[in-house]
């Protein structure tokens, strides 16, 4: 592993991220903090009946390009990403999908079928999340990925990961850790390291945010069957991965529905991860910069 180049685009990601968030950084640092309360505050209240109610989100995103964990799951296309989600004490349901609207590869790994369906893919997760104590939180679920074996080779097969992770909330950010272990075919894992932070933008629109993210991930697969171009042969492999930006906007347009522009770069940590990437995409390439824009309705 190249320790140096994954200082150097760590380091890179760093100063790519703080560069975009300054400028908003210092303007929600110089807005008037609350004055102090002049009275005890009132004893916290009794959960009502609509705490309890279930939540119903309904969202779709029109994107330039699916990327999952680095690897360009369509080529030269625009791709609808509708899903529904209900949430009920912790608990979460959600199935979300893919639609490429031309779907293609140049890939020489990745032949697609002619006649491929355009819809790629049809994933369902279930998840409890429970706050331990204030600021701290747990998660476990799993995850079921339908891949509608959309190539022409074995790894096209449908997949399953089971996951558990980690968050806190800090006064400036939001700092998560996830990972996640793939159960049908191979012991193949996943960690991830998110961080986040969203910034009230009221002089855009009353009630609007600016949101950043940060995403690093760790990839462990510990069979043969793979997708590997390292020194041309296949193999396990275990490195740092990947790293992803991602800034959007959220604009309510009413107390159930918003709109958010978004844009989005992943890049490889090393050379050995870029190898892997190129021989996983659809369009070969190893980084790939995508936008687009989500709308999602909460009830």
């Amino acid at each position: 592993m190249n320790s140096t180049g994954i200082r150097k685009k760590v380091l890179a990601c760093a100063i790519l991220f703080l560069t975009i968030s300054f400028p908003f950084m210092a303007v929600w640092a110089d807005e008037p903090t609350a004055p102090a309360p002049t009275a005890p505050a009132p004893a916290a209240a009794t959960p009502s009946d609509d705490a309890c109610k279930p939540t119903a989100t309904f969202s779709a995103d029109i994107l330039s390009q699916y990327i999952f964990r680095g690897v360009a799951e369509s080529k030269g296309s625009a791709v609808i990403q509708p899903a529904a989600t209900i949430t009920w004490n912790g608990f979460s349901a959600t199935i979300w999908g893919n639609f490429d609207t031309d779907r293609n590869s140049n890939n020489p790994f990745l032949p697609l079928r002619s006649g491929v369906t355009k819809w790629s893919e049809t994933d369902f997760t279930v998840s409890y999340t429970k706050e331990i104590c204030p600021n701290f939180s747990i998660l476990v679920g799993n995850v079921y990925y339908g891949l509608n074996q959309p190539l022409e080779s074995p790894y096209g097969q449908d997949e399953d990961e089971l996951f558990g992770g980690v968050s806190y909330a800090f006064p400036w950010f939001t700092v998560a850790f996830t990972a996640y272990g793939e159960v049908i075919h191979s012991v193949d894992e996943w960690f991830q390291l998110d961080l986040t932070k969203s910034i009230p933008v009221d002089c855009l629109c009353k009630g609007a945010t600016l949101d950043f993210g940060a995403s690093f991930g760790y990839l462990i697969l510990n069979h043969d069957n793979n997708l590997l171009s390292l020194a041309g042969n296949l193999g396990s492999y275990s490195d740092f991965h990947t790293c992803q930006l991602t800034a959007d906007i959220k604009f309510p347009i009413n107390k159930y529905v918003s709109i958010s522009p978004k844009v989005g770069l992943w890049l490889p940590l090393t050379d050995s991860a870029s190898d892997y990437l190129k021989a996983s995409s659809l369009d070969s390439e190893s980084t790939h910069f995508y936008g687009g824009v989500n709308v999602t309705a909460t009830f």
